[in-house]
């Protein structure tokens, strides 16, 4: 007689899914290669804004010769106060206070305890520049490589084929013979309706994704900004005004900086800020996106380590910074600057 058989194996317990593909870190050549791209792309914006404001400037010689003689006393003005100033004060004394004052001025602004309340009233603004950013960047069938996208709804491939043959639609549908004007109108808007439903559809797909990345990339600019930043600033002040030059002016005051040294003081401050921010937000931002185990699309991840991000980031915070400083007397900004800043 044999014994009984032996009771079956329990079946085997379901695999696990893999994990999200960690999000890769920037190397140091990748970095200072994003920070000197979006530097340029920052100065771009700049100068974008410049030449659209001076083309939109009406004036007349009249009001040019006043403008002129005013500019003139103005700065006579100056050099005289100036002259006082440096009589009393050397340029190792100008150097100093001015190192003084900018330092605790970036205390206040860049605050562990947010007390300033700096970091969040930007962050809406600078979400609403990337979410633009985000939009046009889907919007386009290919990558900036030239590589055709991935097709990741439905909504997405047939508004890329209308878009890539729109003007071939408009034109077939212009060929034809209408009854009326009216019926000719009606068809060419609703072949613009589609496509403007197609891409209202397909954009909302992808703000849930962008959305969630967006507040993650929040948190790691506030942490920047209230951990990251403070115990820097003094020595990026130090470098800032030794770099630009500001205490060697024939007319450099010890309490501000005026508005001719403000090209080389923003163009120093912004290369240090750049370099901070891209390093700090590109490591924490990958790392964070890797720690919510959650499956981004790639397409998404590479958005977030585009030049432009951090361009448009810098701009939104060295512009109120700027005011912040002006506000203060520490910082004479010049006309043109604010006149431009006024239409970004």
């Amino acid at each position: 007689m044999t014994g009984a058989a032996p009771p079956p194996k329990p079946p085997p317990p379901p695999r696990r899914p893999p994990p999200p593909p960690r999000a890769a870190a920037m190397s140091e050549q990748d970095k200072e290669a994003l920070t000197f791209k979006a530097l340029g792309l920052l100065n771009e914006q700049v100068q974008a804004r410049i030449v659209h404001y001076k083309g939109d400037m009406e004036t007349s010689p009249e009001l040019d010769a006043v403008t002129a003689q005013v500019v003139a006393q103005i700065k006579a003005m100056q050099q005289a106060l100036g002259s006082d100033a440096t009589a009393r004060q050397s340029a190792e004394e100008i150097a100093g206070q001015q190192l003084r004052t900018f330092s605790s001025l970036l205390a206040r602004v860049f605050d562990p305890e947010g007390k300033a309340n700096f970091a969040t009233q930007n962050l809406k603004t600078i979400g609403r520049r990337i979410a633009k950013l985000f939009f046009e960047s889907e919007l386009h069938e290919k990558t900036k490589g030239d590589k055709e996208k991935t097709i990741h709804h439905a909504e997405q491939g047939v508004y890329y084929v209308l878009t890539r043959y729109r003007n071939r639609l408009r034109a077939e549908l212009d060929g034809f013979d209408y009854e009326s004007a009216e019926v000719q109108q009606a068809t060419t808007e609703l072949l613009a309706k589609m496509e403007r439903d197609l891409q209202v559809a397909f954009l909302s797909r992808r703000s849930p994704e962008l959305n969630r990345v967006m507040t993650i990339f929040s948190a790691v600019l506030v942490d920047f900004m209230q951990q990251h930043l403070p115990p820097r600033v003094g020595q990026m002040a130090k470098v800032t005004l030794r770099a630009a030059h500001t205490a060697e002016g024939p007319n450099s005051v010890g309490y501000k900086i005026l508005s001719d040294q403000f090209p080389a003081f923003r163009a120093e401050w912004e290369r240090l800020l750049m370099q901070q921010m891209v390093h700090y937000c590109g490591d924490n931002l990958m790392a964070r996106l890797t720690e919510t185990q959650e499956a981004f699309m790639d397409e998404t991840v590479r958005f977030f380590t585009d030049p432009h991000i951090f361009s448009e980031t810098c701009d939104v915070i060295c512009g109120a910074l700027y005011d912040f400083l002006c506000l203060e007397g520490f910082l004479d900004l010049p006309v043109n600057w604010r006149m431009q800043q006024g239409q970004s």
